[in-house]
């Protein structure tokens, strides 16, 4: 039987990472396919197959898998591209040989409380932190760490259940927030949910991530990305440019290059979240053995001119593209910014008005009737919107959140009278 061999992304079909398969593609001239759990009434046809499988979980992956090898389909190799296929896609690839991330590594990526322990270990400075279940050892927690502190699930993402508090009342209701959220979205994204984080506070707003391509040895940062969070106790990501003013930052790269090293990451992008304090010192937050989400990956695209997934899928397929890394400059600024309506029900969506010139793009997801709500993780969002400017930041802008703020204003109309409390 002809030996034929596919590419298989996993989390490809998911919104606003649709450019990797044309990353792939680049990276490949074999076919690329993706996994539903149900092909037949979920079929992508980006895609030059999908199989009928959880992206999530390693033995119906396999089981489908296995099937197509019957036919003479094989996978050359299977590449994550957002947390919840991280672990999968390294399972797959150890159990038929086809290389991947260590198992420690995929551990230490997923499980937040293990990631610091690699992380100090490895003298990177973070967040000290204390994983707990009760509200008992919350408070423990509090007391051993010192408020103000921030509580979030160990394993999930996004935003979801990240709180802050001051106080050890706001600590009791944070870890009650946290655990709805889990309640709420625990089973959709396969996550146990069953413990939390309680983490120092990095007092400070002024957030970027850090884009690395990771090699056996050796690693390069692609881009900076300057972050805009919710205003708080919330930690939501409301807007993302591309470059950061702090581009080109020798120690902010050193510091995010020695963070994958700590966590054993050796093969494709990585997502690093750091924090500067009021005296500038830089502290990482989370560290992800994949592409960043959001549409970070279209924006470095559109800045760099260089699609992120050919590289993250080049170097899963062993192909050595350090060097392209290391000598990509940016050519223009790119942002992605989340539209938010004010609390309360959406009575109209006004849709139609000139754009400013620097939008590129616009989804309005938000239609009348839906119940708005203070901006506290991906869930509360509007829509979104893309910028474009033919120019570079030398220090940081506000235009990404301005423009957003200007532009749900004029779309979204509440019904006089209806709030929705924090």
């Amino acid at each position: 039987m002809l030996h034929k061999e596919y590419i298989l992304l996993l989390g490809a079909d998911q919104y606003l990472r649709e450019r990797a398969f044309s990353g792939a593609k680049r990276a490949t001239d074999i076919p690329v396919w993706a996994a539903t759990e149900d092909a037949v009434r979920k079929l992508n046809r980006t895609f030059d197959n999908m199989l009928s499988a959880d992206p999530r979980d390693a033995e119906s992956l396999l089981s489908a898998i296995r099937a197509y090898s019957a036919q003479g389909w094989h996978p050359r190799v299977v590449v994550p591209l957002n947390d919840w296929t991280v672990d999968s896609a390294n399972a797959v690839n150890r159990a038929l040989g086809l290389g991947g991330l260590d198992a420690d590594t995929v551990t230490n990526a997923r499980n937040k409380y293990d990631m610091k322990q690699a992380l100090v270990a490895a003298g990177v400075l973070t967040p000290r932190s204390r994983l707990v279940e009760s509200e008992e050892e919350l408070l423990e927690a509090v007391e051993a760490i010192g408020l103000p502190v921030v509580v979030k699930p160990y394993d999930f993402g996004g935003s979801g259940g990240v709180v802050l508090a001051t106080t050890r009342e706001e600590a009791v209701a944070g870890l009650a927030a946290s655990k709805a959220v889990i309640a709420q979205y625990g089973s959709a994204f396969n996550i146990l949910g069953d413990k939390y984080l309680v983490e120092q506070c990095v007092d400070s707003d002024d957030e970027v991530s850090v884009e690395v391509l990771c090699g056996a040895g050796r690693a390069e940062v692609l881009a900076v990305t300057e972050k805009y969070l919710s205003p708080r106790p919330w930690f939501a990501e409301v807007a993302h440019l591309v470059p950061s003013h702090r581009t080109g930052d020798a120690e902010l790269t050193a510091l995010a290059v020695r963070a994958c090293a700590a966590l054993g990451i050796d093969r494709g992008l990585a997502h690093v979240e750091i924090k500067f304090d009021a005296d500038g010192t830089a502290w990482v937050i989370e560290v992800a053995a994949r592409p960043g989400g959001d549409g970070i990956m279209d924006q470095v695209e559109r800045a760099y001119g260089i699609n992120p997934y050919w590289l993250h899928v080049g170097s899963y397929l062993g192909n050595d593209l350090l060097d392209v890394v290391a000598a990509a400059e940016p050519v223009r600024t790119s942002a992605i910014a989340f539209l938010k309506a004010e609390p309360g029900r959406i009575e109209e969506v006004l849709d139609g008005k000139p754009l400013p010139l620097e939008v590129r793009s616009i989804n309005i997801s938000a239609k009348p009737g839906d119940l708005s709500q203070a901006a506290k993780n991906w869930s509360t969002r509007e829509g979104l919107i893309e910028l474009e400017w033919d120019e570079l930041f030398g220090e940081k802008t506000w235009l990404p959140v301005t423009t957003a703020k200007e532009l749900s204003d004029q779309i979204f109309m509440i019904g006089a009278g209806e709030t929705v409390g924090e």
